[in-house]
């Protein structure tokens, strides 16, 4: 299963990162396999202080072997490492509306069972 969450909406960056780190143990729990984290761009495709912050917890986590891994929405294709492993998980990832377009405004999180 897949879950969606908005990490952008009228949070600072450490709140979105507790709130992250909560949903993925939440997960670890549950039929989720997936969560697609909705944290924004920034300015001009630069990068929000969300989506950086984000992306520094997620490493911390990858490397704490609290997560399988991460993918940002920009690296997001069927080139990826990941890809296909995740699409036979979770086959709706193919056609999901939040992963068109190389879309850096999201994040895959992988969630460790």
């Amino acid at each position: 299963m897949i879950k969606v969450i908005n990490l952008k909406e009228g949070v600072y960056p450490d709140v979105a990162t507790f709130m992250l780190v909560h949903e993925i143990e939440v997960s670890k729990l549950s039929d989720v396999n997936v969560i697609i984290a909705i944290h924004g761009y920034g300015s001009h495709g630069q990068g929000g202080e969300i989506k950086k912050e984000v992306a520094r917890q997620l490493r911390v986590l990858k490397s704490g072997k609290q997560i399988i891994d991460f993918v940002k929405g920009e690296q997001w294709s069927d080139n990826h490492k990941h890809y296909s492993e995740l699409v036979k998980l979770e086959p709706e990832l193919i056609l999901h509306p939040h992963l068109q377009g190389f879309n850096s405004g999201v994040t895959l999180v992988w969630v460790k069972k």
